[in-house]
């Protein structure tokens, strides 16, 4: 499973803003996904931003709202 949609399914779990860190740590903690790199947190806000901008340009609803620095929430 990919960080964006472990996020997609944690964040529908939990119903709040939550940040990058903490859907990683659930994430490894359940084992949705497996990570060796040093900032996986910041692997998967990038990933989610990128997602938002293919999704935009698509003109496609978009699954993610950075609410604030180092959150993000479900639209």
């Amino acid at each position: 499973m990919s960080k964006v949609e472990a996020a997609y399914l944690i964040l529908r779990e939990y119903d709040r803003e939550m940040t990058y860190k903490e859907i990683i740590d659930i994430a490894i903690k359940r084992g949705l996904i497996v990570t060796k790199g040093k900032t996986p947190d910041q692997t998967l806000r990038v990933d989610i931003m990128n997602e938002n901008k293919r999704r935009q340009s698509q003109g496609k609803e978009l699954r993610f709202n950075n609410t604030k620095p180092k959150f993000v929430s479900l639209y």
